[in-house]
């Protein structure tokens, strides 16, 4: 491990960070202003970051160096002045990237963000799904912040693609039920994948179409797994569940980007949710490059 590199993801060593070969990108987005409830996701990308490098290079369930393709970290996303301009900063960044043939990872910060990236992908990869783990639906046609609020970027997302699976919902308003009833469908809340992981992963994996873009809220967690989140909702999803998923669907399609929204720090000693956001990092590129193995 190497801790000597702040604001660099794992401290990993300028040979296997440099910009210019990385295969990754972390793309860290402290941006929180449309949030409704606790402050502070804007702190979130550099909580991350910073314990990224008490984590092993090594994979320990794949067995795969998750350091050896290069993983870059980019310089932040500056907040912008109102939610349209953030939106297009996002979107921009994410399409230079993408255009460099990089796999973009963003941090956030709130979950508003996902929305440019998602916009920069369909640009880029024509028609694709989203997989969103979330507690909230986020579909409301507007909130705080307007239409680009962070409880309506999937809402934003659907005027972008119908393709959206949603895993961990457990709090939608009746705004949301009503006016999007025809996709409620594609809700998944946490005792179905209690219930039957299998076939609750099965089921995802069939409704997303061959290319995916994964945005994961740390909400989904259940509090006493992740309680630094913004929104925390009881009855959420575990760890193990959530790795299932991740890996089952990289292995299936062809995942193109991915972002973890929504870490909160709390401060002090308790770092377990930035932690945890950092190793969900990890595990994305370890399941991606095991994937590339067997393709």
């Amino acid at each position: 491990m190497q801790s000597n590199r702040p604001n660099v993801f794992l401290g990993l060593p300028e040979q296997f960070s440099d910009r210019r070969r990385a295969k990754y990108v972390i793309v860290p987005v402290p941006y929180d202003a449309t949030v409704c409830f606790l402050t502070g996701t804007a702190r979130g990308p550099e909580a991350i970051l910073n314990v990224s490098p008490q984590m092993e290079w090594l994979d320990e369930e794949t067995r795969r160096e998750i350091h050896l393709s290069g993983i870059a970290t980019d310089d932040p996303i500056e907040p912008a002045r109102s939610p349209e301009e953030q939106m297009q900063r996002v979107r921009e960044r994410i399409d230079s990237w993408i255009a460099q043939g990089r796999f973009p990872i963003m941090l956030g910060g709130e979950h508003s963000i996902t929305f440019g990236a998602v916009d920069a992908m369909i640009d880029h990869h024509g028609p694709i799904s989203v997989l969103q783990f979330d507690a909230h639906a986020d579909l409301r046609n507007e909130y705080t912040g307007g239409r680009f609020s962070h409880a309506s970027v999937m809402r934003r997302i659907l005027e972008r693609t119908d393709s959206i699976v949603q895993v961990g919902i457990r709090s939608f308003s009746p705004e949301e039920a009503r006016e999007c009833a025809p996709r409620i469908d594609r809700l998944i809340p946490p005792q179905v994948v209690r219930h039957d992981l299998k076939a609750a992963i099965g089921d995802i994996v069939q409704r997303l179409d061959q290319k995916v873009y994964i945005t994961i809220d740390m909400d989904a967690f259940d509090p006493a797994v992740a309680p630094g989140v913004g929104t925390p909702e009881p009855g959420g999803l575990d760890y193990r569940e959530v790795l299932a998923i991740l890996r089952a669907v990289i292995q299936a399609k062809t995942v193109i980007g991915a972002d973890v929204v929504e870490t909160l720090p709390l401060g002090g000693n308790h770092i377990r949710t930035e932690f945890l956001a950092a190793r969900l990092v990890g595990k994305l590129i370890a399941y991606l490059e095991e994937s590339n193995e067997t393709t």
